[in-house]
């Protein structure tokens, strides 16, 4: 019976259809648009059919129709997603007309509550139309087509709501930028827009083997001061939370969180589905279904979809917005909408896909977020040039920022000022030194053009050989130039009154910026400083105030002299090669006793190494935020690979350790929809010769820049050493997912936390210096206990467990050291309270 009434529904659309082709003949147009009463915005997508005949059709994405009527007045009615029915008698005498549309809010809340407690999935037909829609979901979206090819528009804003006179207080020489609000956008909202940028592409989708590229050839956007301001890092993080966004994924990405689609394969377990209404129009008929979740507190949406009743249940429309209950922070209005329209063949392509968030308080918004994306030109199937593919799948050209960026969609007259507010804006005084001061908060320098104090943080600090601690330092910056970086700093003991410096430079070998991807350059690197066994020459080596302050900070330490020379490629694919030679020199200092394996009675006071290293670094679809050559990687799906390999080269330079290493390492990031996200961790390693156990693998010691670097946060420093092991790291954030099942509870969007880390390595017997007496014993405390351990045949664990977003900020974690208690100094549990700002 199902099936029947199915089937009799698509003999109706058809029968309306060929009636609707059949009057068309010999009739006269009428043209006009639909917008929003009270925005003023064009409506897309809205339908205006003639009760009298029938005759129907849609706005287009600036909100303009034609319908095709004989001479005469007609009644008509107009729909649009999330608008009041509108019913309006025109004439075809008029020349342009203009319908007003009432915003109707509080529709979907009035369904929600007329079936709240009988809801069931079992004879719905709301249930039914998505299973078919689910059902067809992958010959629908567009990455399930075998070839196609479209041109992309992107226009991203970001800027303050409703700014208040205190803005303005001091800033005299500033009200022009505070003057250029945008009222026409959203209701009861002014918008001032500080960042935009716009840009376009062509877009190649191909199914099998899967593969996409965006060619971006035109790109513009607003600039600050660089020498406060990274750009680049805005651009990149604004991209990142506010992703391309498509009804048809599984899981919409934004705000750095998965938000379930209304037609993800699951859905029917997460919302409920109501019918609403049927339209006609020319391009067929189509059904509108509310969908609400089953729990408001979850990362779901609320909103209305239209569905195609041609047989191929396509989405038309789909409004969606993110429900006030849920538990995410700071946002108080969500909103994304789609409009898909058909082609020549009846295949429904996505032509504009909006979304605007606003932040803030209960008290109110503060900033806002606006990302408008509109595809034009398909070509279904597509002619791809050769090697298109090749490189990163999103490519800028080099001449984007050289070409005016067209627009499907023309800019407001508040979006065209913006472009050169922003501009006068970087020209005034008072504005750079609201930057600079900013910028020493959050950057811990101070600019001084092309050269920068700092960080602050790492002025004064405490150990226990220098005692205080007094550093300056700085580095060059691009006012310099790009194709060079120097960084560097001059510290001093109280207690050892000894200096310590240390001197990086890179200088480029293609002629391009050393600091943006991809480089090449070669860099060279001396440092004379007191360091923790096992670690690596690094400007920022973790003598930070906050560091010195830690419960198990660094007590045992080589005054080390060091020097270096790498020279670095970066492919376009994200594969980059580092090779370089590293001499250092190291002399036991303060509580640090090498005592000799064979001799007690003989120390060994020095430890010196040269190394020859190569790196090979892949990092598929990497994107990242830079400041001059320090890089984060965004986390994102995509996997991060190292293979080191080093060996050492003894007999110079009062070297005599012969021994290679090899390490491999692999990190990634898991989104579970619906359950958060994963970062899992895994490194392995071997060391061949015979060696002090400084030299081989102690996992508690951090290094510089590495993206692989696990926190044993109950293990000591030194208090194991292998030189065959095996690292694990596994932390999950499940934001919520089971909180949110708890009444009351649920309220205070809270968030699960859990994870756990693994050491686990082997001593040869050659570097055990219990049968070797080629080595040096371990370290031991003042009541003669050995400190560092080799492990058995059982791993090190730990585990945590915590809640998160604690009155939006607050983060408590319990840790366990689950293996080995019983060892000297070892902590067995510990509560962790740290701040965790997120969304």
């Amino acid at each position: 019976m199902r099936i029947v009434r199915l089937l009799c529904l698509l003999f109706f659309g058809l029968f309306i259809t060929l009636s609707n082709n059949a009057v068309v003949y010999a009739q006269s147009p009428i043209s006009g648009r639909v917008i929003d009463k009270d925005t003023k915005e064009p409506l897309a997508g809205a339908t205006i059919l003639s009760i009298k005949d029938q005759q129907a059709t849609s706005t287009d994405s600036l909100g303009r129709f034609t319908l095709q009527l004989k001479a005469g007045e007609y009644k008509v009615e107009v729909r649009a997603m999330g608008y009041k029915v509108l019913h309006k008698t025109i004439s075809t005498a008029d020349t342009a007309i203009t319908l007003l549309m009432d915003d109707e809010a509080n529709t979907l809340e009035a369904i929600s509550i007329t079936h709240r407690g009988k809801y069931r999935n079992r004879n719905n037909k709301a249930v039914e139309l998505i299973d078919l829609v689910v059902k067809h979901k992958q010959q629908n979206r567009l990455k399930g087509k075998d070839s196609l090819s479209f041109e992309q528009y992107d226009k991203l804003k970001f800027g303050m709501v409703n700014p208040k006179p205190m803005f303005k207080l001091g800033l005299s020489d500033l009200n022009f930028f505070f003057n250029n609000l945008d009222t026409t956008q959203y209701k009861d909202k002014k918008l001032l827009t500080i960042f935009m940028e716009e840009s376009n592409a062509k877009v190649y989708n191909k199914k099998n083997p899967s593969k996409y590229k965006k060619l971006v050839y035109s790109q513009k956007q607003t600039e600050f001061d660089k020498r406060y301001i990274n750009n680049h890092n805005i651009q990149s993080y604004l991209n990142y939370v506010f992703q391309p966004i498509d009804v048809y994924d599984e899981s919409i990405f934004i705000l750095n969180k998965q938000f379930l689609s209304p037609i993800a394969d699951n859905g029917k377990v997460f919302y409920k589905y109501y019918i609403l209404d049927t339209i006609f129009n020319k391009e067929g008929y189509f059904i509108q279904l509310a969908f609400e979740p089953r729990n408001a507190t979850d990362l779901l949406f609320k909103g209305k979809l239209q569905v195609s009743m041609d047989g191929s249940y396509a989405v038309k429309k789909a409004f969606l917005s993110i429900d006030k209950e849920a538990n995410i922070n700071w946002v108080n209005q969500g909103e994304l909408t789609f409009h898909y329209r058909k082609n020549e063949e009846g295949i429904m392509l996505l032509d504009t896909a909006h979304a605007f968030i606003s932040f803030g308080t209960k008290r109110g918004d503060a900033v806002f977020a606006d990302r408008l994306s509109v595809h034009t030109d398909y070509q279904l199937p597509a002619t791809i040039p050769d090697g298109a593919f090749q490189g990163a799948p999103i490519e800028l050209q080099p001449q984007a920022k050289l070409i005016a960026t067209k627009r499907p969609v023309e800019l407001s007259s508040f979006e065209k000022a913006t472009y050169q507010n922003i501009e006068q804006l970087n020209n005034k005084q008072s504005f750079k030194t609201m930057l600079g001061l900013g910028y020493l908060i959050a950057q811990g320098y101070y600019n001084l053009g092309k050269f920068e104090l700092g960080p602050l943080e790492y002025l004064y600090s405490r150990n226990n050989i220098e005692g205080n601690r007094i550093r300056i330092g700085g580095r060059t910056t691009q006012d310099l130039t790009n194709k060079a970086f120097f960084e560097g700093y001059l510290a001093y003991g109280m207690d050892d009154q000894k200096l310590k410096y240390y001197l990086r430079s890179a200088v480029s070998l293609n002629g391009e910026s050393v600091v943006t991807f991809p480089a090449h350059y070669i860099e060279g690197t001396v440092q004379s400083d007191i360091m923790e066994p096992g670690q690596q020459l690094a400007f920022l080596k973790g003598d930070s105030f906050f560091r010195s302050i830690r419960k198990n900070r660094p007590t045992k330490w080589f005054d080390t002299q060091g020097y270096q020379l790498q020279h670095v490629i970066e492919f376009g694919n994200h594969l980059s090669l580092t090779t370089g030679f590293t001499h250092q020199s190291r002399n036991t200092v303060g509580d640090l006793r090498l005592v000799n394996s064979g001799n007690p009675e003989l120390l060994v006071t020095e430890v010196n190494t040269n190394e020859a290293h190569v790196d090979l670094r892949w990092a598929p679809y990497e994107k990242f935020y830079y400041r001059n050559l320090t890089r984060r990687t965004i986390k994102e799906k995509y996997p991060v690979f190292n293979v080191k390999y080093t060996r050492s080269l003894d007999g110079f330079w009062n070297t005599s350790y012969a021994y290679e290493k090899l390490s491999l390492a692999a990190s990634k990031r898991f989104f579970l929809n619906q359950l958060g996200f994963a970062d899992v961790k895994l490194t392995g390693g071997k060391i061949w010769g015979t060696l002090p156990y400084t030299l081989l693998e102690m996992p508690n010691v951090k290094q510089p820049d590495d993206r692989h670097a696990i926190d044993y946060s109950m293990m000591n420093q030194m208090e194991f050493a292998a030189d065959q092991y095996l690292k694990f790291g596994f932390s999950h954030e499940l934001q919520g997912f089971l909180f949110n099942k708890i009444p009351l509870l649920k309220k205070l969007n809270l968030r699960e936390i859990w994870g756990a880390n693994m050491f686990y390595g082997k001593m040869s017997d050659r570097n055990n210096p219990y049968i070797s007496n080629d080595v040096v014993e371990f370290d031991k405390n003042n009541e003669g206990q050995i400190l560092t351990q080799i492990l058995n045949t059982a791993p090190y664990w730990e585990g945590s467990v915590g809640i998160d977003n604690i009155l939006n900020f607050l983060r408590v974690e319990y840790v366990k050291r689950l293996t080995y208690q019983g060892l000297p100094n070892g902590e067995k549990e510990r509560v962790r309270v740290s701040i965790n700002i997120n969304f």
